[in-house]
């Protein structure tokens, strides 16, 4: 029964907000690295973010329940990224660090990274604009 019960178990780690979304300061877009663009990807810019906690939770796979927990916490970020037209985006969550200033991605932080544009949503309409103009803010694009 006990091994049963182990495989219908797992630890996950699900997300839990600190902050409203915030303009990605612009430290952090001149600072972070940027992926290489493949023939079939488009880059996308990192504008905005969330702050908040990682939290590792003992889930049932048949029910999608919480087991137990929480048993870890980790501080992270979401970041969105949004196409050069505003027209599709992504979020990718990254490890961070809270300071006396503010939170801090992980070292390894990218501004900008490269996906499918299959690997994206579109972005509503009503959105568009002002993503292009949080992108232009802080990225030197045409």
């Amino acid at each position: 029964m006990s091994s049963t019960r182990q495989s219908e178990t797992t630890f996950e780690w699900r997300w839990n907000d600190r902050t409203e979304n915030r303009p990605v300061p612009q430290s952090w877009a001149t600072n972070g690295s940027h992926e290489p663009v493949g023939d079939d990807e488009q880059p996308l810019y990192a504008i905005q973010f969330r702050a908040g906690l990682l939290l590792e939770w003992k889930v049932n796979h048949r029910t999608e329940s919480l087991v137990a927990g929480p048993r870890r916490e980790r501080p992270a970020l979401r970041v969105l990224y949004v196409s050069r037209d505003g027209q599709q985006a992504i979020v990718r969550e990254w490890d961070a660090e809270r300071t006396a200033s503010g939170w801090r991605p992980e070292p390894e932080f990218a501004s900008r990274i490269a996906r499918a544009s299959t690997d994206c949503d579109d972005v509503d309409i009503d959105n568009q604009e002002s993503y292009r103009t949080m992108l232009e803010a802080r990225y030197d694009v045409a």
